[in-house]
């Protein structure tokens, strides 16, 4: 496919970005008297909120945004790596609510490549070879953690790193390399995070290789024994990685470092914002969207809870437009 089939789809998002919140809007925002007085300018700007239930505007935001980027993308399926992510949440949360006995369905996220209520279904059925092939071995090796150990949290952490691994693979056959950008910068970014939570958790060295993801940022092996030996070891290795400036953020707080991971993958996207033919222009409007709807999360959860100004918007993430 030529990058030009994709000149109608970006112009389409280009007006759409339009809609956006700026910097200055959402710092506006910030400093507005109250919930009530944000919510009403949100309004004003095409966000339904009624009342103190906010959940159901922010994911009309989203449900729109990808409805528009389906109907305009010449070929959907190249957004699978990025999609993808969802399919495993929904496995995780489908197999979790097996053996508690919940409905999974309000923890579905969307949108995603394949049918969420299928998922559960045939995780529900035992049937792991309906399943997407993607998720049969996931789910095997989850489903055995849990009916052997009860040990939720090592059954997340292997469907975590097969999400991140099916990405990267996926973006590999994909047309475009900011996928494969984007998959590799986010098993990295993953792959601090949870190595980090390991060492505060004193996490056994097993448990950290079964966590991570191979990617290109940083040999495996490598950071696993910088691990094993302790946060201060980790952090040296962090500070002579590519994404050094985590190693203080990890420091500061999880807060912290989720915005730095956050404003990294913007920084990524907005990189390849000028290209007005590819697929990079689809991929910074998805992220940008969601950034958005992640930080008017925090904001009015901020206002509801009566946080300072100030705390709410050291939390916010870097916007894309």
């Amino acid at each position: 496919m030529k990058d030009t089939d994709y000149t109608f789809a970006v112009a389409r998002v280009r007006a759409n970005e339009t809609r956006l919140l700026t910097s200055a809007e959402l710092s506006s925002l910030t400093s507005a008297p109250g919930y009530a007085e944000c919510a009403r300018r949100l309004r004003e700007k095409g966000y339904e909120i009624e009342g103190a239930d906010y959940n159901a505007a922010l994911e009309k935001k989203l449900a729109d945004m990808w409805a528009l980027i389906s109907d305009v993308m010449p070929d959907p399926s190249q957004f699978n790596s990025i999609l993808i992510k969802n399919d495993f949440h929904n496995l995780k949360v489908s197999v979790k609510a097996l053996f508690t006995e919940k409905d999974p369905a309000p923890l579905f996220a969307r949108p995603c490549v394949y049918a969420p209520e299928e998922i559960r279904a045939n995780v529900f059925a035992r049937e792991n070879a309906k399943l997407p092939v993607e998720l049969q071995h996931a789910d095997r090796s989850a489903y055995r953690i849990l009916s052997k150990t009860g040990f939720a949290q090592l059954a997340d952490t292997v469907i975590d790193r097969a999400s991140m691994e099916h990405a990267i693979s996926i973006a590999k056959t994909a047309d475009h390399p900011i996928l494969l950008q984007l998959a590799e910068t986010d098993a990295a970014l993953t792959g601090i995070k949870v190595l980090y939570r390991c060492i505060r958790a004193g996490k056994a060295k097993s448990f950290m290789e079964r966590a991570v993801c191979v990617c290109d940022a940083y040999d495996k092996k490598d950071i696993v024994a910088a691990a094993d030996e302790g946060a201060e070891a980790f952090l040296e290795f962090v500070r002579h990685t590519d994404y050094a400036p985590g190693a203080d953020a990890l420091l500061e707080s999880p807060a912290a470092y989720e915005k730095y991971a956050d404003d990294v993958r913007i920084g990524l996207l907005s990189a390849g914002k000028s290209d007005p033919f590819g697929i990079a222009a689809l991929v910074g409007y998805y992220h940008a969207v969601r950034a958005e709807v992640l930080d008017l999360r925090i904001l009015l959860s901020g206002k509801l809870n009566g946080l300072p100004d100030d705390t709410v918007r050291e939390r916010m993430r870097r916007l894309y437009v």
